[in-house]
């Protein structure tokens, strides 16, 4: 009884653990309420009380305005992008009536709730709280009856589906599925992998609309389906009726008991518009999706209506699906002939029948079918992508970690470079393609982690890629001229148009963040390959096809400062159902990931505190160095530096010493800046500040570029003969145009402060413009090392003393 109790109790700590991940990924992508803060303060006793609790080195601490508190959250793997995973204990900083406490999942939810709100609201917060909770309760079920983790591993189609223990990692619903029992759970989860023989229906022909893009009609169509009774029409037929008046329309057994519990479901049946058959055929399995059902034996898979809340939508087949699923199976036979032809290893699969239902005028979404076409064997291998980017185990390790050890046995090399050669692979077969299909034919299918699917050789190496869910196959306004002749003959084509803006914005979410960002992630946390060497092999990739066919996709993911990513928490804890009103999902902006390509390490994120310049100055007699600052040794210094009078006007720093002490604990282990600190002679001399301005405020006043570094010098002596201003400025530009990164460098010196733009314009600055900032109206003023080698030809061979980090 002990040990089962204590079985159960780590898998509701892991249950909530993964839902806590989840919100706090969540309001860190689309608030941008938290920053990474390192170490335990000194001067800041509250928040050391808290985190001497918690132990860990790094935290994410996240400012919650609403609640007048701060969550410090902490770090157990530090992602380059919102995929971060946490330690398990949460604690709260409430300054204001100097508290700490530890924050558990339920507390958490009423944070992150209100947080989001523009008004509290009671029933709101039940409904957010409850969803996260029946979330919570499956996916402990999933962990506690699946118990995969020891079973045998085939790669097929359908263990992928049916081995995602967290589900939807960018959803706050991960696993909820509102309108299941735990029995009705157990049965019709995938995880489950229970066979489930589907419920049929007799539909008079006069309510049925049927569109397809096959040769033989769909009651012909079914029989290579299922083997239908002979006796079909004596047993359930009456009177003048005939089986040639009717469609034979499977259903999901769930949703067949729904619809004959529902007023429209009894008249229909009542007016013998709608014959219940009952229990046909053969074993059928639920996939990730639960409503698509897939037989090994049948080359077609059947899409249902199911009128449960899965994550947050209720997941029928809408009019609207079946239309775009339609509209997309003739643009497919249409128009992609030449496309499938070019990239024969990227396939988009055909919805190539639909069936709408209709009583008294009105559509009957739970008879409203879509089947998809099925090309995967039991003898395939296949991955689905969200499988490798999920935290399932495998005799005790992730499944991705599984997944690579294996791939390394197979192709004879290392585990960095097997997963090396499998990302490259992987990218080449996904990015041309869809590049091409957006370039040349306006199409976007909806390439998300889980719609895409990976078919591997006999090296598990990516071979061919697979994308589902044609009515998310989207064409964009601007190719509508290209399709007059064909929306002409067929009209349900412009279902499919979407706003060129709106539609990038689509892309940015399922690619680029949801599928790129994610994997990349997850290929991270094996420990085995560092996140940014495969973010420059997919930026070098994006970038040799900006330069043979270059697009508004290929500019989007290079140049704009920010991806946009769909707002699943707000949406959530909002009640939008994105099923039903996609217009009305938000998005967040989040750095562009592909950026990180031109990030210096060595001055934004320097390890260590060696002294990273040395230079004589021999007009000046001066040796100059230059170290990362040491939060413990200078912090008091910098203080008293602050403090000063000539500081006080311009840096407006002069906060007390816990306020200072916080912004640096704040700074230095996060990607926007670093703090230096300048030696004269081996006397402190000056504090020099590098930034990185496309993550700075100042981006937000110029078209920045990830190339550009930025930089603030305080010099602090007075005493002119103990300034050493034009040494030290020379140290700072030969510093930063050291490193292959820096285009330009960018200043946004206060305009009261003439002598920092006169010592700026000493070394080569420039003003282009003044812009009013939030604090300070400033000269915003840059410099390109020509400019800086014209005025001083003898530091162009200058070297620098610097440990460069590397991740190539």
């Amino acid at each position: 009884m002990e040990k089962t109790l204590e079985q159960q109790t780590k898998l509701t700590e892991k249950a909530q653990k993964i839902a806590s991940r989840i919100l706090l990924n969540g309001m860190l992508r689309e608030l941008g309420n938290g920053k990474f803060y390192e170490g335990t303060p000194k001067y800041d006793t509250l928040t050391a009380k808290a985190l001497g609790n918690s132990g860990y080195p790094l935290h994410i601490r996240f400012e919650l305005k609403k609640s007048d508190l701060f969550l410090f959250a902490p770090v157990s793997y530090r992602s380059e992008s919102a995929f971060h995973d946490y330690g398990t204990s949460l604690w709260a900083v409430d300054h204001k009536n100097q508290t700490v406490f530890e924050v558990d999942i339920d507390q958490l939810i009423v944070l992150v709730y209100t947080e989001f709100s523009e008004q509290f609201n009671e029933q709101g917060l039940a409904l957010f709280a409850t969803r996260i909770q029946s979330s919570c309760r499956n996916l402990e079920l999933i962990m506690e009856s699946g118990s995969q983790e020891n079973d045998a591993v085939t790669y097929s189609f359908l263990e992928s589906e049916q081995r995602l223990p967290v589900g939807h990692n960018l959803h706050p619903f991960t696993k909820a599925r509102m309108g299941f029992s735990q029995e009705e759970q157990l049965l019709y989860g995938p995880e489950f992998n229970k066979g489930i023989q589907l419920e049929y229906f007799l539909v008079h022909k006069s309510c049925v609309k049927e569109n397809s893009v096959l040769e033989i009609p769909y009651n012909e169509f079914l029989k290579s389906v299922v083997s239908l009774p002979e006796d079909l029409e004596q047993k359930y037929l009456t009177g003048d009726e005939k089986i040639s008046d009717f469609y034979t329309v499977p259903c999901h057994p769930w949703e067949s008991s729904y619809l004959l519990s529902s007023q429209d479901g009894a008249e229909m049946i009542k007016n013998r518009s709608l014959i219940h058959v009952g229990v046909l055929g053969e074993e059928f399995y639920s996939t990730s999706s639960i409503r698509s059902m897939y037989s090994p034996n049948i080359s077609w898979m059947p899409k249902f209506s199911l009128n449960v809340l899965l994550t947050s939508s209720i997941r029928i087949n809408s009019e609207k699906d079946l239309k775009r699923g339609y509209a997309s199976a003739l643009w497919r036979q249409y128009a992609a002939s030449a496309f499938e032809k070019d990239f024969d290893q990227f396939k988009l699969l055909l919805e190539p029948i639909t069936l709408g239902v209709y009583h008294n005028g009105k559509n009957i979404d739970s008879l409203n079918l879509l089947i998809r076409e099925n090309p995967f064997s039991p003898n395939d291998k296949t991955l689905l992508l969200a499988r490798l980017c999920q935290d399932e185990l495998v005799d005790q390790q992730t499944f991705v970690k599984r997944f690579f050890e294996d791939v390394s046995a197979q192709v004879g090399l290392g585990l960095e470079e097997s997963i090396t050669i499998w990302f490259e692979k992987y990218i080449q077969l996904l990015i041309a393609p869809l590049n091409h299909l957006f370039a040349h034919y306006g199409m976007a299918p909806e390439a998300h982690q889980q719609n895409l699917l990976i078919q591997l050789d006999d090296q598990l190496l990516p071979q061919t890629l697979f994308v589902r869910d044609a009515q998310g196959y989207l064409l964009r306004e601007s190719s509508r001229p290209q399709y007059a002749d064909l929306s002409k003959d067929y009209p349900e084509i412009n279902d499919l148009f979407i706003k060129d803006e709106r539609l990038l914005d689509i892309i940015s979410h399922h690619l680029l963040v949801s599928n790129l960002a994610a994997l990349i992630a997850s290929l991270g946390k094996t420990g085995w390959v560092h996140e940014r060497k495969l973010i420059n092999i997919l930026y070098k990739e994006f970038e040799q096809l900006h330069k043979t066919n270059p697009s508004d996709l290929t500019t989007y993911a290079l140049k704009n400062r920010y991806w946009l990513t769909k707002s699943n928490l707000q949406s959530a804890i909002l009640d939008v159902n994105g099923g039903v009103n996609a217009s009305a999902i938000s998005y967040a902006k989040v750095p562009n990931l592909l950026h990180k390509y031109f990030f210096s390490d060595q001055l934004i994120n320097p390890r260590g505190e060696d002294i990273v310049l040395r230079r004589y100055f021999e007009k000046e007699d001066v040796t100059i160095t230059m170290r990362p600052i040491n939060l413990n040794e200078d912090l008091e210094m910098l203080h008293e530096w602050f403090n000063r009078e000539h500081a006080v006007k311009v840096w407006q720093m002069n906060w007390p010493i816990d306020e200072l002490e916080t912004y640096y604990r704040l700074m230095l282990p996060n990607d926007e800046g670093h703090s230096y600190i300048v030696f004269s002679n081996d006397e402190p001399s000056c504090n020099i500040e590098v930034y990185w301005p496309c993550k700075d405020i100042v981006g937000d006043y110029y078209d920045v570029l990830p190339t550009d570094y930025g930089t603030h010098q305080f010099i602090a002596p007075t005493d002119p003969k103990k300034k050493y201003v034009s040494p030290s400025t020379q140290s700072m530009v030969d510093y930063v145009f050291a490193q292959p990164q820096v285009g330009k460098m960018v200043g946004e010196g206060s305009v009261d402060s003439r002598a920092s733009m006169m010592n700026k314009a000493h070394v080569g600055f420039k003003v282009d413009k003044v812009i009013e900032m939030p604090h300070k109206t400033a000269n915003l003023n840059f410099c390109y090392r020509e400019w800086y080698w014209e005025k001083f030809p003898q530091n162009k061979d200058v070297q620098i003393t610097a440990k460069i980090a590397k991740h190539d």
